[in-house]
């Protein structure tokens, strides 16, 4: 499994989208180099309070899909549907890098990022 995206997806993606995972997968090696921030987002993921989300008041794009091998999805629902006017763009598959919907999600930052362009 790489960066918690199931290997199936991988296996059958264009070699654009393999490239592109192994390019993230290569950004974030040596993973030495991070060791002590994941140690610090362990730590501080044992003891999560419920954050302010309804303090947001700022344009807000959550993505997520039901087979990110974090188990991020129930949890970027919630994110969404407590911070006033966010978007929330789910994908059934993808993994954790959304293998397959890159030009969907690029095309939502763009118009996150610039409101008057649309697709």
């Amino acid at each position: 499994m790489v960066l918690a995206t199931p290997p199936e997806l991988l296996a059958t993606a264009s070699p654009q989208k393999q490239a592109r995972v192994k390019m993230m997968l290569e950004n974030i090696l040596p993973v030495s180099a991070r060791a002590e921030g994941l140690r610090s987002d362990t730590a501080v993921g044992k003891h999560l309070v419920p954050a302010p989300l309804g303090s947001i008041h700022l344009p807000t794009l959550i993505v997520s899909a039901r087979d990110d091998r974090y188990g991020t999805y129930a949890s970027a629902q919630y994110t969404a549907s407590q911070i006033a006017g966010a978007k929330f763009v789910g994908f059934d598959e993808g993994g954790h890098t959304w293998v397959g919907h890159d030009d969907e999600v690029m095309a939502e930052i763009v118009m996150l990022l610039n409101p008057t362009v649309r697709p």
